[in-house]
């Protein structure tokens, strides 16, 4: 590749060498910014859960069958945000520490409804107070203005790259 001088939209020019094109060409990306957060978020979320005995999937899965009990575990990958495969490992190692119980549907024999088990659900409870610290304190650096706008621009780039 060759060097090119900045154009009227520098982010928009192919990759220069060097570690000054680096950082004005990671500076320049959106998708730089999104991910630091996300990371940022995850990791304080795992801080926060770890002592629990919980990763942030275990306890994404966990709030999705506190707000609907029964799911099937494609239904808690979706929710979750993982691979069906990952979804697996997590109901197993949940199902072992007794936090979920899974039995047959009754209207296919092949599909495992999983729900809580109180203990899950205590322990979720001591959980979601940790997670939701962690958002509150996010929302709080945020005036009502700033929130809503921050919110409304995050929904408007995620549908415009769910479109593509």
């Amino acid at each position: 590749m060759t060097d090119t001088a900045p154009g009227p939209h520098p982010h928009l020019n192919p990759p220069r060498r060097g570690e000054d094109a680096l950082a004005a060409d990671t500076d320049a990306r959106l998708g730089s910014y999104l991910k630091q957060a996300e990371q940022a978020l995850m990791a304080a979320k795992s801080d926060a859960l770890r002592p629990l005995g919980l990763t942030v999937a275990q306890y994404a899965a966990m709030m999705a069958l506190y707000y609907v009990p029964g799911q099937s575990s494609a239904q808690l990958a979706r929710a979750a945000a993982v691979t069906p495969q990952t979804m697996s490992t997590i109901l197993t190692k949940l199902s072992g520490k007794g936090l979920i119980s899974r039995t047959p549907s009754p209207l296919h024999s092949k599909v495992l409804v999983t729900e809580l088990t109180p203990a899950g659900e205590k322990l979720l409870k001591e959980a979601d107070t940790k997670a939701r610290g962690i958002e509150q304190r996010l929302s709080d650096e945020f005036s009502p203005e700033e929130h809503a706008t921050l919110r409304a621009l995050l929904h408007r780039a995620t549908e415009l790259l769910r479109e593509q």
